[in-house]
C-alpha cells in the first residue's frame, strides 16, 4: 500500500518555515525610500501633515508573528502611505497592537 501525506500538513509546514524565517513582504514603493523614520524629539522643527494606521496579520494559525518583523512591515506601509501626504517623515505613535500601528507624518525641511 502507498502511504499518502496529510494535505493539512502539506500546507502547514510550508507557513511554518515562512513564519519562523521573519520573512517580510511588503516592499517600499517609489518615492517611499525617501521618507524617513523619526523621534519625536528628531521631528519637533517640521509640520505635521496627518496621521495614518497601518494593519498586518499579527497571527497565521494561531502562532503569533515576530513582533520585529511586524514592526518594519508597518513602518514600510507607513512609509509608503506617507508619500502619498507629501510627507518625508514618519514618527511611531503606538504602540503595536493587534497588528495595528499609528504614525504621525510629517513635511521635514
Amino acid at each position: 500500500m502507498k502511504k499518502t501525506i496529510p494535505t493539512n500538513i502539506l500546507i502547514t509546514l510550508p507557513l511554518l518555515g515562512l513564519l519562523s524565517s521573519g520573512c517580510s513582504f511588503v516592499q517600499l514603493k517609489d518615492g517611499a525610500d525617501e521618507v524617513k523614520t523619526l523621534t519625536a524629539e528628531q521631528a519637533a522643527n517640521c509640520q505635521s501633515v496627518g496621521t495614518v494606521t497601518t494593519k498586518v496579520v499579527d497571527e497565521v494559525l494561531l502562532i503569533s508573528r515576530n513582533e520585529e518583523t511586524m514592526a518594519e512591515e508597518l513602518e514600510t506601509l507607513a512609509r509608503n502611505e506617507a508619500v502619498h501626504s507629501k510627507g518625508n517623515a514618519i514618527v511611531p505613535i503606538s504602540e503595536i497592537e493587534e497588528g495595528r500601528r499609528t504614525f504621525r507624518v510629517y513635511t521635514c525641511p
